[in-house]
C-alpha cells in the first residue's frame, strides 16, 4: 500500500474537540477527534478535486475489486456514493472496498489511499427520523500495529472503532462556529463525536426530512445546534466547555430531547448563541459577555433549551 509524507499539522481547537463528551457515554456520543490523514485535515473534501484548507485535494476513487465503469466519488443528500457515465450508481454496501485517493499539494507527494472498510446505519436521536449513513474510512500506517488507521483516530486495535457521517453541500467555519451553507460539490465528513455528526443524528442535516414534509432544518436552526454543542454562550466561536462535561438537552420541537429529569437551565440557544445564561457546564466558566437570566428572558424563543445535569 502507498504511503503519504503529509506532513503533521493537526488543527487546533475545533468543533470537534472543544464540544462536551458525556462521561461513560456510547461512541456517536462521546467519539474522537476531526477526519485526518497524517496529521492533516480531510474534514472538508471538494468533489471536483480542489484543494481544501489544508492543501488536500481528492485525486482519484477505486471502486470495489471486480467493479469497472471508471465510477467517481459523488453524494446523495447526506450519503456517499459512487456513479459512471452508464448510470450505475454504488451506495451503502457497495461501497466497502472503495477507495479514495486523496493527496497533499506538492511536487513530492504521493496519494493517500481511503478505504471504506464499513458501512452502518444508525439510528437518528431524533423521534421518527431517518436511519443516519455512516463509513468506516482508514488509510494506511506504518507505525499502526495493524498498518491502518481509522481517520477519525480511534482504537489502534479496532480500525472500526469509529465512522464518520456524510454532511453534503455545507461545510463548517470551526474558529466562529458557524456554518457554511450551499457549498456545492463539498462534503464534510463528520466523525463520530463531532459536533457535525451530532447535529446530523439530531435530524439537522441540509438534506434531512426535519419537518416530516420533506425539509429541512433551516441555516439558523443548524447554526444553533453548533451553537448549544460546543457552548458558544456569546457567539463569538470561543467554547465554554471541556471534553468530559455531561449536557442535558432539548430542541423547540420537543422531538430530540435528553433522558430526564433535568438538572439546572443552563441556557437558551439561537443561531447567535445563548439568549439568556443561568449556569455554565464548566463551574468555573469565565464568560466574557454579559446575559440576562433565562427566569427573566422575554424574548423569542430559542431552537434549543439546555440544562447542567445534577
Amino acid at each position: 500500500m502507498v504511503l503519504s509524507t503529509l506532513a503533521s499539522g493537526c488543527d487546533g481547537p475545533s468543533i470537534e474537540d472543544t464540544e462536551f463528551r458525556p462521561y461513560n457515554c456510547p461512541t456517536w456520543q462521546c467519539g474522537f477527534n476531526s477526519a485526518e490523514v497524517n496529521g492533516r485535515s480531510i474534514r472538508e473534501l471538494n468533489l471536483d478535486g480542489q484543494a481544501n484548507g489544508d492543501g488536500v485535494r481528492i485525486v482519484g476513487f477505486v471502486a470495489p475489486q471486480g467493479l469497472l465503469g471508471n465510477f467517481k466519488l459523488d453524494t446523495d443528500g447526506d450519503a456517499m456514493v459512487a456513479r459512471n457515465e452508464q448510470g450505475q450508481t454504488l451506495r451503502g454496501l457497495q461501497l466497502i472496498g472503495s477507495i479514495i485517493l486523496v493527496k497533499k499539494d506538492g511536487l513530492l507527494e504521493l496519494p493517500v489511499p481511503l478505504t471504506v472498510l464499513g458501512y452502518q446505519e444508525i439510528d437518528s436521536w431524533a423521534a421518527g427520523a431517518a436511519k443516519v449513513p455512516t463509513y468506516a474510512l482508514v488509510y494506511p500506517d506504518l507505525g499502526s500495529l495493524l498498518g491502518v488507521r481509522n481517520v477519525c483516530n480511534g482504537d489502534l486495535l479496532d480500525a472500526l472503532a469509529s465512522a464518520v457521517t456524510v454532511i453534503g453541500g455545507e461545510t463548517y467555519d470551526l474558529t466562529h462556529k458557524t456554518v457554511n451553507a450551499g457549498q456545492t460539490r463539498w462534503l464534510t465528513l463528520a466523525c463520530a463525536g463531532s459536533a457535525a455528526a451530532k447535529m446530523r443524528l439530531m435530524n439537522y442535516g441540509p438534506h434531512a426530512d426535519f419537518d416530516g414534509e420533506g425539509h429541512p432544518a433551516t441555516v439558523a436552526q443548524r447554526q444553533a445546534t453548533l451553537k448549544m454543542l460546543t457552548a458558544d454562550y456569546c457567539g463569538t466561536g470561543h467554547s465554554y466547555t471541556a471534553n468530559g462535561t455531561p449536557l442535558q438537552w432539548e430542541n423547540q420541537d420537543g422531538t430530540v430531547a435528553s433522558p430526564g429529569p433535568y438538572g439546572d437551565l443552563e441556557a437558551v440557544w439561537t443561531a447567535a448563541g445563548a439568549v439568556c445564561l443561568d449556569a455554565t457546564r464548566l463551574p468555573d466558566a469565565d464568560v466574557a459577555c454579559t446575559l440576562p437570566s433565562c427566569s427573566a428572558y422575554t424574548g423569542p424563543a430559542g431552537e434549543w433549551s439546555t440544562w447542567v445535569p445534577d
